[in-house]
């Protein structure tokens, strides 16, 4: 965690010709901040409609981000995330890259994605920060690990997962097994419509948990306020009230979980919409272990043509600080057009 702080460039000098007082020091690096950072780079391919434009081509992608983590007081965290990538989804029809969710549309640019501190007191943690969501510290209980962007949010994206700009996150450990979450975001913070007004995107969500040995339980709640009409800024684009189920058992045998969600959201001017999903994880078979799960492909309205996703994978490790993941996707589409189908090849170095 020190490793740029070297004797070059750490020695003092004291500048007398400008007759200044002051001794500076070149290069500092705190002892107390740890770098963690990772490199990854995708192989894909996907099969789709061309009428629609999707990308139907073999693509190479990569992403690299850096994680610093400043402590003070030993119960607080300063984290500041800097990353970048080439996977430029501003204008773009759909790729195998959009679909997993994989890296960063930076341009080749790094930037600060994120900033966030953290601070404990006893069994209350509070995460306040930008670009960051409002359910950051819940305990949803899902043991799945996904490979599509969809499939990962464990059925309740807008709920357990809900996202957000400007944003308080909180976790309260009840004891017993029971965790409570509560979140707050203004979602257009650093835009002209601000924060909890009239025309900003706002939500606020709360969660409670259970954690046993082999089993957990949580419950979801978010109330999205949002004018938005394309729907991208939180992921409605209308008032709505949503709650969120999840559950996961572990099992000592081949299938080392099974986890599942589901989730309801109460449309201010529409039907509901209802989203599902159901995940299990082998034990590890070989070097590495096997993913598989289905669900809807969005939130569906009632009584619509339900659309499906489903997913396969395979992760394994080459060493320490090498991981690979190998896997395929298929998302159902509306009658008229053609089903998008889609496979890759992660490899991911971490140091």
């Amino acid at each position: 965690s020190n490793s740029f702080n070297t004797p070059l460039v750490n020695n003092e000098v004291n500048n007398n010709n400008l007759n200044l007082d002051s001794i500076f020091e070149a290069g500092s690096f705190s002892d107390t901040t740890v770098a963690s950072q990772t490199a990854s780079f995708l192989l894909s391919a996907g099969q789709g409609d061309s009428v629609i434009a999707d990308e139907e081509s073999l693509q190479v992608m990569y992403y690299y981000g850096m994680s610093l983590d400043t402590s003070f007081t030993g119960d607080d965290v300063l984290n500041v995330v800097i990353e970048t990538g080439n996977n430029v989804s501003t204008g773009r029809s759909f790729n195998t890259a959009q679909y997993l969710d994989y890296g960063s549309s930076n341009n080749d640019t790094l930037k600060v994605v994120d900033l966030n501190y953290t601070r404990s007191w006893g069994d209350l943690t509070v995460t306040v920060g930008d670009s960051l969501d409002a359910s950051a510290q819940f305990s949803t209980a899902c043991a799945y690990s996904g490979f599509t962007d969809q499939l990962a949010d464990c059925g309740t994206g807008l709920s357990a997962g809900l996202g957000g700009d400007v944003t308080i996150s909180s976790s309260y450990d009840i004891g017993g097994g029971f965790v409570a979450g509560l979140g707050i975001t203004g979602a257009e913070g650093a835009s002209t419509d601000g924060l909890f007004t009239k025309e900003a995107v706002d939500a606020v969500a709360g969660q409670l948990a259970y954690s046993a040995d082999n089993y957990g339980l949580s419950v979801s709640y978010a109330k999205i306020d949002s004018n938005d009409l394309s729907g991208t800024i939180i992921g409605v684009n209308q008032d709505a009230v949503v709650w969120g189920l999840n559950g996961f058992y572990s099992f000592d045998g081949p299938i080392d979980s099974l986890s599942v969600g589901y989730q309801i959201s109460d449309m201010e001017d529409e039907a509901d919409r209802t989203n599902w999903f159901a995940g299990i994880s082998t034990s590890e078979i070989g070097p590495g272990t096997i993913n598989l799960a289905v669900g809807t492909t969005a939130p569906i309205l009632e009584n619509a043509e339900e659309t499906l996703q489903y997913e396969a994978s395979y992760s394994w490790d080459v060493n320490d600080s090498t991981a690979m993941t190998l896997g395929g996707f298929t998302v159902d589409r509306a009658t008229g057009t053609d089903d998008f189908t889609g496979v890759a090849l992660s490899t991911t170095f971490s140091f």
